[in-house]
């Protein structure tokens, strides 16, 4: 056991040296990147997570509101361009089964309605910053590209699809409220693979440390 141990070892030195002596990349990145996927996405039921609104576990049930003045060109920090899209988003997802809608009442002619999450709902949610349901877990596919044009950082482009894709995320009306909703598209019909960047930290010893990956995304 201890001399396969030590033959492994050795192995790995020789193949660091090799690659700083030779300039050659020897690493296993579809491995490295499936790897870190699935340790920051343990679960495999949060690999994207998709903001509903600014609504805490407690302040359900809730029941929406109408802020006049609203159009498409306001900037979407304002007030009323956020509450506008959090009106849309809880319908919508209301209709996919994950909150319940209730008529409560009128603002004038426009409908108020309260919505809570259900069961269904629960499986998926996510209190990070609000209301988000996440779901999903990354299959790397192939490396398509590394690029070491920037010092000290490497990117890995890779194409990938998803596991664990719930039918609610499939309906065209769900993902587009989201912007860039092209990467979220792909993986959530299936119809093509995906695409996907990790960025990685390189020191002197070509040792890489990831900075920023796929698995883990808000869309807001």
């Amino acid at each position: 056991m201890k001399t396969q141990i030590k033959k492994v070892l050795i192995l790995g030195s020789s193949l660091l040296m090799l690659s700083l002596l030779t300039g050659c990349d020897f690493t296993d990145y579809k491995t490295l990147i499936q790897n870190d996927n699935d340790y920051y996405n343990p679960s495999g039921y949060k690999s994207v997570c998709l903001a509903v609104g600014d609504l805490t576990e407690d302040m359900y049930p809730y029941t929406i509101k109408y802020m006049p003045g609203y159009h498409k060109d306001l900037h979407y920090r304002d007030p009323i361009y956020v509450n506008h899209k959090l009106n849309k988003r809880l319908a919508l997802y209301a209709k996919e089964g994950l909150f319940t809608e209730e008529l409560v009442g009128h603002d004038g002619d426009k409908p108020l309605y309260r919505y809570n999450l259900t069961d269904e709902g629960r499986k998926y949610v996510d209190w990070w910053g609000g209301t988000n349901f996440c779901f999903g877990r990354v299959v790397v596919d192939k490396i398509t590209k590394v690029d070491n044009q920037l010092k000290g950082m490497r990117m890995v482009s890779f194409r990938y699809h998803m596991e664990n894709v719930p039918n609610w995320i499939k309906n065209k009306d769900i993902y587009s409220l989201y912007p860039n909703f092209f990467d979220i598209e792909a993986a959530a019909t299936g119809k093509e693979l995906a695409r996907g960047t990790h960025y990685y930290n390189v020191n002197d010893y070509g040792e890489l440390t990831l900075k920023a990956g796929k698995s883990g995304s808000y869309f807001l």
